[in-house]
C-alpha cells in the first residue's frame, strides 16, 4: 500500500498561496470558457486543444500550468453537453450518454432546464470526485495499479450490458446494432498481431475508423437527414423554455442519489488506467436505468438521464487524475498530455511527489475545485442563452449543423478519408432511424469492442489458449467476478422483465 507524508487536510490548505494569484486565477477563468467553446465544437475534442496549449505552458510555472489545462479539460467535458442536447450530436464522446434524454428533452421546449441539469451534475461530480480525490487516493491508486487482463475484460462486458438498457422497446435491435459495432471495431490494425484487417488497402484505415466523425455522422448528420426527409424541416421549432439556476437547484435536488451514485461510479472508473469518461459515463447511465424507479421514462427526456451520464463523466476526471499523481500512470488519454506537460516542468509525478512537493498537489486539487466552481458560474449564467440557439429556423440551423459536421470531421486528422467515414455514417443513422433500430449500442459496442478484444486475446496468449485457465483466471479474480456478474445480471434482468411482461398480456414488454 501507498503510503503519504501529506494528511488528507494539508493538501487542501498548503496550496492556496500559489492559487490565489491573479494570474492563475485568470488562467483557470479562460481555460474553462476555451474549454467549453471548444467542447461545444463536434471534433475538436478536451485532448486537441489541452495537446495545442500544452508548448504554451512551458514558461509558466507549473501551477499556472495545471490551472489552464484543467481548465479546459472540465470545460469541454462540460461545453459537450450543449449540442448533445440541443441537436443531438456530442461535443465530446463522454456525451454519447446525454444525447439520449438530452435532446428528447430539447425537442419538447426544454433545453434550458436540460442545460441547467448537465451543469449542475457536472459540478457536483468533478466536485465529489476531487474531494475523494485528496481522501481517498492512495487506496484507490493501488486498486487501479491491481487491475490487469481480466479485470479490464469484466469492466469491457459491464459497459456493453449497458445495452439492455439503451435499445429501446426492441432489445433483439439493440443486440444487432451492437454486433454491428463490434464488427465496425475491428477496422484497422490487429490490436496484438499488427496485421491489417477490413482496411481495403487504405494506409488512413489502420489506426481504426476515427470515431469522433463516426458519432458526428451516426448522430449529428444523420439528424439532418431524418428532419430533412420527413420535411420537419419545414415546421416551426418548439419555444423553449428558459429559466433560472434557482430552477435548477429544484431539478437537481430530487437526483441527488443519482448523482452521489454516479460520482462514485465515475470516479472509480476514472482510476481505471484507458478507461476514462466515455466509459464511466455509459457505466452510470445503465446503472441508473437499472435502478431508476421509472425506467420506462429514460430514453425519452428523463432528467436522471442528464445527470447520471454529467455527473459521472466530470467525476472521471478526478479519478484519472488520481492515478496520475498517485502513481505516475495516466488514468486516459488527456491524462497522458497533461503527466508530459508536468514532467517538462521538472515535476515527476509519483508517490514521492506527495512527500517532496505537497504544495504543489495541494494548489492542483485547489486548481481543480476552482474549475469545477468556475464551470457552474459560467455555465448557469449562459444555460438559458444556449437554449435560444433552437429559436433559429431550421432552414438555417440544419444547413449549420450540415457544414459544422463536414469541417469538424476533417479537422480531426486534416482527412478527407473521416469526412467519408462521417458520411457513411450518416447514411448508417438514417437508415436506422427509418428501421427504429437504436444507434446507442452500436457507438457502445465501438467503443469497448477494442478493449474487450485485446483483453481476452492477451489472457489467451498468457494462458496458452487454455479457455479453462482463462476462465479460472477471472473467476478467482476478487474484482473481476462480482463485475461479471452483475453484468451478467444486467444482461438478463430486462430479459425477465419482458417476459413477466408478456404473460401479464402487455405486447411492449415482450423482446423483439
Amino acid at each position: 500500500m501507498i503510503v503519504f507524508a501529506a494528511s488528507p487536510g494539508s493538501l487542501y490548505t498548503e496550496g492556496w498561496s500559489l492559487v490565489l494569484d491573479p494570474l492563475t486565477l485568470a488562467l483557470i477563468v479562460l481555460g474553462v470558457l476555451t474549454g467549453m467553446v471548444v467542447g461545444a465544437i463536434p471534433g475538436l475534442t478536451a485532448n486537441m486543444s489541452v495537446g495545442v496549449l500544452v508548448p504554451l505552458t512551458f514558461t509558466m510555472e507549473p501551477t499556472d500550468a495545471i490551472a489552464v489545462l484543467a481548465g479546459v479539460w472540465l470545460g469541454s467535458l462540460y461545453g459537450g453537453t450543449i449540442p448533445a442536447v440541443l441537436v443531438n450530436m456530442p461535443g465530446t464522446p463522454a456525451d454519447l450518454m446525454t444525447t439520449i434524454d438530452g435532446y428528447p428533452m430539447s425537442r419538447r421546449g426544454e433545453g434550458g432546464r436540460a442545460i441547467g441539469i448537465g451543469v449542475l451534475s457536472s459540478f457536483l461530480g468533478g466536485t465529489i470526485s476531487v474531494l475523494v480525490l485528496g481522501l481517498a487516493g492512495p487506496l484507490l491508486a493501488e486498486m487501479a495499479r491491481n487491475f490487469g487482463s481480466a479485470e479490464y475484460f469484466s469492466v469491457a462486458v459491464l459497459g456493453l450490458s449497458v445495452i439492455a438498457y439503451v435499445s429501446g422497446t426492441s432489445f433483439l435491435k439493440g443486440l444487432a446494432s451492437a454486433l454491428i459495432g463490434l464488427l465496425v471495431g475491428t477496422v484497422g490494425r490487429d490490436l496484438l498481431s499488427g496485421q491489417a484487417r477490413f482496411t481495403f488497402g487504405e494506409p488512413s484505415l489502420m489506426g481504426g475508423l476515427e470515431f469522433i466523425a463516426v458519432i458526428i455522422g451516426i448522430f449529428g448528420m444523420a439528424e439532418v437527414l431524418e428532419q430533412v426527409f420527413s420535411r420537419q424541416h419545414r415546421t416551426a421549432q418548439r419555444p423553449q423554455t428558459v429559466r433560472g439556476m434557482g430552477s435548477a437547484v429544484r431539478d437537481v435536488i430530487p437526483l441527488r442519489w443519482v448523482i452521489g451514485r454516479s460520482s462514485v461510479i465515475g470516479t472509480l472508473v476514472g482510476a481505471l488506467p484507458g478507461a476514462g469518461a466515455t466509459i464511466a459515463s455509459v457505466i452510470s447511465y445503465g446503472t441508473q436505468k437499472r435502478l431508476s424507479k421509472h425506467p420506462e421514462e429514460m430514453g425519452k427526456g428523463a432528467p436522471e438521464g442528464i445527470s447520471a451520464s454529467d455527473t459521472a463523466n466530470n467525476a472521471a476526471s478526478g479519478g484519472a487524475m488520481m492515478t496520475m499523481l498517485s502513481l505516475g500512470i495516466p488514468g486516459d488519454a488527456l491524462t497522458a498530455i497533461l503527466l508530459g506537460a508536468l514532467v517538462v516542468q521538472g515535476v515527476q509525478p509519483g508517490p514521492r511527489l506527495f512527500e517532496s512537493d505537497s504544495a504543489l498537489v495541494s494548489s492542483i486539487f485547489i486548481s481543480l475545485l476552482l474549475a469545477n466552481i468556475c464551470l457552474l458560474v459560467i455555465g448557469m449564467l449562459a444555460a438559458r442563452h444556449f437554449a435560444r440557439v433552437l429559436a433559429v429556423p431550421r432552414t438555417i440551423l440544419l444547413p449549420a449543423i450540415a457544414a459544422i459536421s463536414v469541417v469538424g470531421s476533417y479537422a480531426i486528422n486534416n482527412s478527407t478519408v473521416d469526412v467519408t467515414v462521417m458520411l457513411v455514417f450518416a447514411a448508417v443513422g438514417f437508415a436506422f432511424a427509418r428501421a427504429d433500430i437504436p444507434k446507442a449500442p452500436l457507438v457502445l459496442a465501438l467503443i469497448l469492442g477494442p478493449i474487450l478484444e485485446s483483453n481476452l486475446r492477451r489472457m489467451l496468449q498468457l494462458h496458452d489458449g487454455d479457455a479453462a485457465a482463462v476462465t479460472g483466471s477471472m473467476v478467482t479474480s476478487p474484482i473481476a467476478l462480482p463485475v461479471l456478474l452483475a453484468s451478467l445480471a444486467l444482461f438478463v434482468l430486462p430479459l425477465v422483465r419482458s417476459l413477466r411482461a408478456r404473460r401479464a398480456g402487455d405486447p411492449q414488454g415482450a423482446p423483439r
